[in-house]
């Protein structure tokens, strides 16, 4: 726990720095001239494309039955996500390693799927995030959760916003039907955050309560995404104050995919594949989808 917290102080430290007047103006405009610069090499959204990023802009999040989409690698990837949470559900039962009142991803020593490898990759997925970014993008990797039905708030089950990147994209899909009491996910819409930001001094970020949250913002203004297994739930973490809900009627199982730009203040830890598993996938993939892999580790 030692060394994660001096790993952290440069970035801690980078943070105030630009709150400085004239390094956070130099950083602004550095920022504006790499949108500018990449602007014309955006690729082309089809209808549903539009309305999922224009959705993302206004909101800050949208949700979407999974069949929508029309992705070819979709049933394999539920397939292999809903074998991972059942995994949960036995490796749990009494040893499980559980965080912030969350079971964490069955696969922690970071091997990657590559069925869900490959629907993270697919193309119209990419374009709708690199058009919302605005930027080259990097996918960052996948977590599956099963969140405990204990009522307990703790870590994610408090509001916050994330802050390693300028914007990043998480799509949630739920591994089961959410209904209340089942900890949905939850958020303030965007121009709703935006208010609680300044009612709140929220600079510094970090957690908070839902009596700090109540302060700026009234309980029937949150979000709670009820839905259905299978439903997609696509939302910019750095953009709203969201949370995980705390379950208190049954668990939520689910599986998130995370993406940032290319150059994020932090990039997470890399999945491992064996060597002949990736060479077969790496062989099928266009260089752009290659571009939005870290460096790759074997197995």
């Amino acid at each position: 726990m030692r060394l994660k917290r001096v790993k952290n102080i440069p970035l801690k430290l980078k943070r105030e720095l630009y709150k400085i007047p004239v390094l956070h103006s130099l950083k602004e405009q550095a920022y504006q001239k790499a949108l500018d610069q990449h602007s014309p090499f955006l690729p082309q959204l089809d209808d549903q494309g539009k309305l999922i990023v224009d959705r993302l802009r206004q909101e800050g999040t949208c949700t979407i039955p999974i069949e929508q989409l029309q992705l070819p690698t979709t049933e394999a990837m539920l397939h292999t996500a809903l074998c991972l949470a059942d995994s949960l559900l036995t490796s749990a039962g009494g040893s499980g390693k559980v965080e912030n009142c969350e079971v964490a991803s069955a696969i922690e020593d970071l091997r990657e799927s590559p069925e869900v490898l490959l629907w993270a990759l697919e193309p119209k997925l990419l374009d709708i995030i690199e058009n919302y970014i605005g930027l080259p993008i990097l996918y960052q990797g996948f977590g599956v959760r099963r969140s405990i039905a204990d009522g307990q708030y703790s870590g994610v089950r408090r509001w916050h916003m994330d802050w390693e990147d300028r914007r990043i994209i998480k799509i949630i899909i739920y591994l089961n039907d959410v209904a209340p009491g089942g900890g949905p996910y939850e958020y303030l819409p965007r121009q709703t955050t935006a208010k609680a930001i300044k009612t709140l001094n929220y600079y510094n970020l970090g957690y908070l309560s839902d009596a700090e949250m109540l302060k700026a913002v009234p309980q029937e203004n949150w979000q709670a995404c009820i839905a259905s297994k299978g439903s997609v739930i696509i939302t910019d973490t750095s953009g709203v104050f969201h949370r995980a809900q705390p379950p208190t009627k049954k668990e939520r199982f689910s599986i998130t995919f995370c993406y940032t730009s290319a150059n994020p203040q932090v990039i997470w830890r890399v999945r491992k594949m064996p060597r002949q598993e990736w060479e077969i996938i790496n062989s099928g993939l266009s260089q752009r989808q290659r571009d939005c892999l870290p460096k790759r580790r074997f197995s």
